[in-house]
């Protein structure tokens, strides 16, 4: 974008914040010295970190007085209701002093050189920052290991880069990623607010086209820890499933409007390939019903018909379903005549 140069400079200046990390935080007792620990063993000291309360009922605030009274760097922010993740998240952008800025959630971890690999990174290409992560069991089992997509250019613009290797890792792991705190403050970027899930997409998709430089390293910068009773690990409702796929109404309003129609349907297909399944996987732990399926179909059924996607692409599908085989699936389970959308569903992935 032009101009965009211009946000790296303030680091020329002395005596400026190098990263505001935003903490969002509610009800993390538990977890709060084990993440404060693993921040203040940063190998990379010039960094402030936002914490903001979201009206949290249990220690975790003073565990967050505590803090910030011994390390001047740890700065309470408390809001008097609660908001939600991404309205949390929103304050710390807002209030954000740093040159760059991340994001964390406060019962994950990051290695002791996660802010100091990013901002050299960042610092030496004059790029935004990508990097890797690990989803690790609270039983400390390994579950994934991210690397970087093969064929990816050292410097690219997503939208350049997303027809070799998909769009979906570009709009993900938002906590792996490292910004020029004025792109954000400056377009007014800001996390999706009222809802289950998902907020930290609607940043993301919003950021897509907006990103010319982007320097996807190597280092793992980020542990995600799935817990047994978080959102990863616990029931997804419809409303969960809707959060997804209004991301999807998102990136083709922003692809549209500027003729990348096709990246969106891309976009879309990638989500038809994993939400479906994953409902039936509820369904048959006897976690989802019938209703939530039906209503999960309607959810994929507007993005489509909002965005006129079939008339767009079913011609290409019928040359090659492998193109868009979540839209292919989608199509299939739309014109399947079967009474239950359960069995619909079933059969589209067979």
């Amino acid at each position: 974008m032009p101009g965009h140069e211009l946000l790296y400079q303030a680091a020329t200046r002395k005596n400026v914040t190098a990263i505001s990390i935003v903490v969002p935080v509610y009800n993390v007792q538990k977890w709060l010295p084990r993440f404060f620990a693993c921040l203040q063993r940063q190998t990379f000291e010039n960094f402030e970190v936002l914490l903001i309360d979201d009206a949290s009922s249990d220690n975790s605030v003073g565990l967050m007085e505590e803090i910030a009274a011994t390390d001047p760097r740890f700065k309470l922010i408390k809001l008097p209701e609660n908001r939600g993740c991404g309205g949390a998240c929103n304050v710390g952008i807002l209030a954000a002093r740093g040159e760059t800025i991340c994001f964390a959630d406060p019962d994950d971890l990051l290695p002791e050189n996660s802010l100091e690999v990013r901002y050299n990174a960042y610092k030496k290409h004059h790029a935004v920052v990508r990097a890797c992560h690990h989803e690790i069991m609270d039983d400390g089992t390994v579950r994934n290991m991210e690397v970087r997509p093969s064929g990816l250019p050292e410097i690219c613009a997503p939208v350049e880069a997303a027809p070799r290797v998909g769009v979906n890792p570009f709009l993900c792991a938002h906590w792996t990623w490292l910004w020029p705190t004025g792109l954000l403050q400056k377009n007014k970027i800001l996390h999706g607010e009222g809802m289950r899930t998902g907020d930290d997409i609607h940043m993301l998709v919003q950021l897509f086209f907006r990103l010319n430089r982007v320097v996807w390293i190597d280092d793992v910068v980020y542990y995600w820890i799935k817990r047994t009773d978080s959102l990863s690990t616990t029931v997804y409702t419809p409303e969960h499933y809707g959060n997804y796929f209004s991301s999807c109404d998102i990136f083709y309003n922003e692809a549209k409007s500027r003729g990348k129609t096709p990246l969106a349907d891309m976009f879309f297909s990638e989500y038809l390939l994993t939400y479906p399944g994953h409902l039936l996987m509820q369904i048959s732990e006897g976690k989802s019903t019938e209703q939530d399926a039906r209503e999960v179909i309607g959810q994929m059924a507007r993005v489509a018909e909002n965005h006129a996607v079939f008339p767009r692409c079913l011609e290409i599908i019928k040359k090659n379903p492998l193109r868009y085989p979540g839209i292919y699936r989608l199509h299939h389970i739309l014109t399947n005549n079967a009474a239950l959308a359960i069995q619909r569903l079933a059969e589209s992935q067979a």
